[in-house]
């Protein structure tokens, strides 16, 4: 074997392969791969075999080079692959530790005639599954800011069904289930920290494969590592699609595997030190301050519902001012209505005249209702007249040059929940193309002219990530994304150049490189949403400046309400979906109001205040059955900690202690009595209710 080491890990490779043989933690001596050893795989297609693969355990390493500084290069002078035999293609692999595990840089030497599709490195093979009273969880943050979580263990679900060798399940930045690009390999106490460092945004794959499969098919028990002589385990790797010609060179962006200690928290802050050294986000509106509860509207539908003309916004939003909202969210003003026509930003005839919505806008904003209007640039509706001439040129290719298709939205009719039905469908729209990016300025500067406050990007987090469209202007199989980062720093400039300094750009899950120019996310943090059973505030927690707001759809929807108070997130009313009102939720805004009131007298601590989630403080409930969030804010004026507690259960009171360090009583409020009560470190809440402590 070839070792590195250092205080904080051990890395090895096998001296015939190259593969990953060892990888520890010796802190803690957790060591992370056993005898089912991985290393580097390339796919190179063929004519009539795009599957042409250059498997691990099938190349032969050349050399193995240390570093002074303690590191390594690895080199393959050329692979063999299954069906094509050896092929010149040589792969330098950098490898560096770091004080807590280590970064690989790979780079693609191609001198083939054959294309590099992709390469699989680094790759962590024979990871022993998780038990049940200590389950083995890779989580990627998504697009509702918290996590999507992989269990790995028994019952390890299988997506690709057939279409896979062995259980297999992939999650690919950017999209939905993966905002920013890393992900946490972790059991609560302590983690593996996986992350794309690259200079800018593309495509980064996080495999995960349990080789060889199952023992018992039907309740989805794993093989264990030995069982019937055969080595098992899960394997980590991470995808990249270079796309490297004949004759050219491309360098990847590097990856970085590193160990951690604790739960996500931890693992968070080993992305955060790395953001750090190129996050820099725009400018906050200074209105964004007052806006902690939103009111989202649909007025239309691309089945024609014209629910509301513009003319009646106004006094429409006249009521919901009075019952808190700062911020409207007005979706399908649009023609087509919501999800129609797209990307056209033209008014709509059947709900008014443009100037009637520019002089609606206007009348909301003298009321101190900040307007957002909804748009979207990610695909373009088959159905428009203009599909054809103009926007089939910028739409999104696949390798077969043939249009990424995009399958539309179903609203209220049966027809258009119907595939071939009445349903607007189309194509990707490719954001690498100039082309395509001045449409949508031409079509940004219509929104604009309405002179609203700010956009409401919808569907940012974007599962169509690559385009094999020459014409457009950049290699094939190109990640859009960042085309995306450019769209958005034109819009923010013309919004300043028309809004003023307090343009504000929201989004409905921007990536960790968007958010820099999207300064809001619009999510539903509803329990159950993207697999997760409880919501988790990950992206608040790495974030706080982030503005949030969040749904509430529910007739009584106090839990939801109690989140937002915990977490910090601005309320944002959906009733009937974001068909209607705040009069049709009455419930819902008492609660609302009451919670809303408490959050401005505490604005110090629980709104303006950092987000610390339980880092910090720790709540221990008598009763494990009453289900609680809770979570610690910092004032940034006085250093004065606060602690909010909610109880989510319906029909029991939470009996707790609070155990935050240095603080032994408390000024306590109650959304019902919001004048101070001194408190010490146990608490009572009431069932369906929440509370705040101020350290004293």
């Amino acid at each position: 074997m070839y070792c590195l080491e250092n205080d904080a890990v051990a890395l090895a490779f096998d001296e015939q392969t190259g593969a990953i043989v060892e990888f520890t933690n010796r802190k803690t001596g957790r060591a992370l791969v056993s005898q089912l050893a991985l290393g580097l795989t390339l796919l190179l297609p063929m004519e009539g075999c795009r599957n042409n693969r250059a498997e691990s355990g099938c190349q032969k390493l050349a050399s193995f080079a240390p570093l002074p500084d303690g590191g390594a290069v690895l080199r393959y002078d050329s692979v063999f692959t299954r069906h094509g035999g050896e092929q010149p293609v040589a792969v330098e692999i950098t490898v560096r530790l770091t004080p807590a595990g280590a970064r690989f840089e790979t780079q693609v030497e191609n001198r083939s005639g054959l294309t590099v599709e992709e390469v699989q490195y680094p790759a962590f093979g024979g990871i022993a599954p998780g038990g049940a009273r200590q389950p083995l969880v890779s989580r990627t943050m998504h697009f509702q800011g918290g996590f999507s979580s992989l269990e790995l263990g028994d019952g390890f679900a299988n997506p690709g069904y057939w279409g896979t060798d062995w259980p297999t399940a992939c999650r690919s930045y950017p999209s939905p289930e993966v905002s920013a690009p890393f992900l946490l390999l972790e059991d609560g106490r302590q983690g593996l920290y996986l992350g794309v460092h690259g200079d800018e945004p593309s495509f980064a794959g996080f495999l995960h494969e349990y080789r060889p499969g199952y023992a018992d098919n039907k309740h989805r028990r794993l093989l264990r590592d030995g069982e019937t002589g055969r080595p098992a385990g899960f394997c980590i790797s991470v995808s990249q699609l270079p796309f490297a010609a004949p004759g050219e060179t491309v360098r990847l962006a590097p990856v970085v595997a590193e160990f951690y200690q604790g739960d996500w928290h931890s693992g968070l802050e080993r992305y955060r030190a790395w953001r750090d050294t190129w996050y820099s986000p725009v400018p906050r509106p200074s209105w964004l301050d007052q806006a902690d509860c939103w009111m989202t509207l649909h007025i239309n539908s691309p089945e024609g519902c014209c629910r509301y003309r513009y003319t009646e916004l106004p006094q429409l939003m006249r009521r919901a001012g009075r019952q808190g909202v700062k911020v409207l969210q007005l979706i399908g003003w649009a023609r087509g209505g919501q999800d129609g026509d797209e990307p056209y930003q033209d008014t709509d005839p059947r709900l008014g005249t443009r100037q009637e919505l520019k002089d609606s806008i206007a009348q909301i904003e003298a009321m101190g209702i900040h307007v957002l209007l909804m748009c979207k640039f990610k695909w373009a509706d088959q159905s428009t007249p203009e599909y054809a001439r103009e926007l089939y040129p910028q739409t999104m290719k696949d390798i077969y040059g043939d249009p990424v298709y995009f399958g539309g939205y179903s609203y209220q009719t049966t027809l258009q929940r119907v595939s071939g039905g009445s349903r607007r469908v189309g194509a990707g729209l490719c954001h690498l193309s100039e082309g395509m990016r001045r449409i949508a300025r031409r079509e940004m500067e219509k929104l604009l002219d309405l002179r609203p406050s700010g956009i409401l990007y919808d569907e940012l987090a974007n599962p169509l990530l690559l385009c094999f469209d020459p014409a457009h202007g950049h290699r094939p199989g190109a990640c859009i994304h960042p085309g995306t980062v450019q769209l958005a720093k034109e819009f923010y400039a013309m919004g300043r150049e028309k809004i003023g300094p307090d343009f504000f750009m929201a989004g409905e899950g921007p990536s960790d490189v968007l958010s820099q120019y999207y300064r809001g996310d619009y999510i539903r943090s509803g329990d159950g949403n993207m697999g997760e059973a409880r919501h988790t505030p990950a992206w608040k927690y790495l974030e706080p400046d982030w503005h949030i707001a969040t749904c509430l759809v529910g007739f009584d929807d106090r839990e939801m309400v109690n989140q937002c108070m915990t977490y910090g997130y601005a309320m944002n009313y959906e009733p009937y979906n974001f068909k209607g009102t705040p009069d049709d939720v009455p419930e819902t805004a008492r609660a609302v109001t009451a919670a809303q009131a408490l959050r401005m007298k505490l604005k110090e601590y629980i709104w303006d205040g950092e987000f610390r989630h339980t880092v910090g403080v720790r709540v221990e409930a008598a009763d494990d059955r009453v289900e609680h969030i809770y979570s610690l804010f910092v004032s940034r004026r006085s250093g004065r900690r606060t602690v909010v507690v909610a109880n989510q259960s319906a029909g029991m009171a939470l009996e707790a202690r609070v155990c935050l360090e240095g603080a032994e009583t408390f000024d306590l409020y109650r959304p019902d009595a919001p004048e101070a009560a001194p408190s010490g470190d146990r608490i009572t809440v009431p069932a369906r209710s929440f509370c705040v402590l101020v350290e004293r």
